[in-house]
């Protein structure tokens, strides 16, 4: 393939998925269809399938815009090199809310996963993929953790897996509240309060401690 060849397969491949973004945002993944979003991308039904097996490849592509980008963040904060994990978590947080904020794709991605997903018994392969994305974070957030204990920025006795939830839901609530009511709450300002209220109950709270065993 020439290199016009290939630049004009990724810029419908793009184009694609630009549209589906759209379209999943304006009617929802489950009322949408095939049909809908080569319409919105001005190409044929049959251009998609040269590009994704079929609406979950598309939606999971779509996704991955987002999702590996992020990855690759917090990724590197959980790297035992990093040597002050917390203030990176912080700065990259914030950085993650100015994104949805400001930039469409993250903002429509973020709006479908939350908002315009239907998780139904005939959508369990969307379900299965937010399920891995919940999995993997959690799992990423608590090697952060783990790698802040180690430098000494958290205490000894932490619960890891108390706390990697609880950022979890704390991250995850603000920005559901927000793309439901986006007017309801400053995101920048109050989330980085957010944030730093929870890094200090992390630090000071005693019920952030491990007592005994965990069921």
């Amino acid at each position: 393939m020439t290199r016009a060849a290939r630049k004009k397969t990724q810029e419908t491949r793009d184009r694609l998925l630009d549209a589906a973004e759209r379209v999943f945002n304006e009617k929802g993944v489950s009322n949408t269809t095939l049909n809908d979003i080569a319409e919105a991308a001005g190409v044929t039904r049959g251009a998609i399938y040269w590009h994704f097996r079929n609406k979950v490849d598309l939606f999971n592509a779509m996704i991955d815009r987002v999702r590996l980008p992020i990855r690759a963040m917090i990724e590197e904060i959980a790297d035992e090199k990093t040597e002050d994990p917390l203030g990176r978590l912080r700065e990259k947080s914030i950085f993650l809310m100015r994104e949805i904020l400001e930039n469409d794709h993250y903002r429509k991605v973020m709006t479908i996963l939350f908002h315009k997903c239907e998780y139904t018994d005939s959508a369990s392969e969307f379900l299965e993929y937010f399920q891995d994305w919940t999995t993997r974070a959690r799992g990423t957030l608590v090697r952060v953790l783990t790698n802040a204990r180690e430098k000494k920025q958290l205490p000894q006795d932490i619960d890891i897996d108390l706390a990697g939830l609880t950022l979890h839901v704390a991250f995850n609530g603000l920005l559901n509240s927000w793309l439901l009511m986006p007017e309801s709450f400053d995101l920048l300002t109050d989330s980085s309060r957010v944030f730093e209220a929870v890094f200090s109950m992390l630090r000071h709270s005693p019920h952030m401690r491990v007592v005994g065993e965990r069921p």
